[in-house]
């Protein structure tokens, strides 16, 4: 092919590329078409089909010896370049189709953080995928669940029971104990445990969540079983909001045990007296997830539920 001669109008590919480089690289044919397993005919053809999409030639051949032109001098450098790039891109996409790489955005009630299964999971996910990118966010139990189902959210730490929209499931990771949360004043917080049925008279406050919703549901259901239906007072916005409404006096509430953690003054915390009363912290995500690295979090988080005793 002489030089200057039109490129064709074929279409440039990788291996036109590798082909290109093992000859660079070993100046024979032979060599070459030994390294990359191919007949050397074929491997002869690849090269002047590729010297005609270029356009010039880039070896300069004799009978006994194979060089490089300048412009296969250049060439190969670009090549080089080309080759490294794209198997960069493969190694990027794999690792993103594997959620090895990616943004998740995690919602979770505040009860999680007391609990230690929201720090302890996070950070397990994190010592397994450091290049994920983690956007937490604490929010409401039925925001979080909207925002889920709008793809707003792609993992919910939430306290069931609660109504899920369609295409979302939980995965239980941890079962707690329910305790009670009394006022100092109150003449029953100087007890080791307290049975529910003495608090028949009592106000109880409950998280802001309709009936049969999470603690709503578990303040009437664990009444319910003690003999008597409670009287719903005051709802706080979270456990924190809570804790403080009891110590100044507006009513006792069930909480879970590690709402413990949190010392108000004028509050006191004691166990019920009698079988406990148990609630449930699980992740919630879509069902069928189409992001690799929400679908790895969910599977993160059964394997920590397989392994915990706690979760039955």
């Amino acid at each position: 092919m002489a030089p200057g001669r039109r490129p064709s109008s074929a279409t440039l590919e990788l291996r036109h590329l590798r082909y290109f480089l093992a000859t660079a690289e070993e100046l024979n044919y032979g060599r070459a078409a030994e390294r990359l397993h191919i007949a050397q005919p074929g491997l002869s053809q690849q090269i002047k089909n590729l010297e005609e999409i270029v356009g010039t030639p880039l070896f300069d051949r004799t009978r006994r010896s194979v060089k490089l032109t300048l412009a296969g001098e250049l060439f190969a450098e670009e090549a080089r370049k080309a080759l490294r790039q794209t198997e960069t891109a493969l190694l990027v996409a794999r690792r993103a189709g594997r959620g090895e790489i990616g943004r998740i955005a995690i919602g979770y009630v505040g009860s999680a953080a007391y609990s230690g299964a929201l720090t302890t999971m996070i950070g397990e996910f994190r010592s397994a995928y450091p290049e994920v990118e983690l956007d937490i966010s604490e929010m409401e139990m039925l925001q979080q669940l909207d925002q889920l189902d709008q793809g707003k959210l792609d993992i919910c730490f939430v306290r069931p029971p609660v109504p899920l929209p369609l295409g979302i499931v939980t995965i239980p990771v941890l079962l707690e104990e329910i305790i009670l949360a009394l006022p100092d004043s109150h003449p029953l917080a100087g007890r080791e445990a307290v049975p529910l049925s003495a608090l028949h008279g009592d106000i109880f406050i409950t998280p802001r969540h309709p009936p049969g919703v999470s603690f709503h549901e578990h303040t009437t259901a664990a009444c319910r079983n003690a003999g008597f239906f409670p009287r719903l007072g005051p709802q706080g916005r979270d456990f924190v909001t809570i804790a403080s409404m009891v110590a100044v006096g507006l009513g006792v509430a069930l909480v879970p045990r590690s709402l413990k953690s949190i010392q108000v003054p004028g509050l006191r915390y004691r166990p019920i007296a009698g079988e406990p009363v148990l609630g449930e912290l699980a992740v919630a995500c879509r069902r069928n997830e189409p992001s690799p690295v929400a679908r790895a979090f969910a599977a993160h988080a059964r394997r920590g539920a397989a392994a915990s005793p706690a979760v039955s």
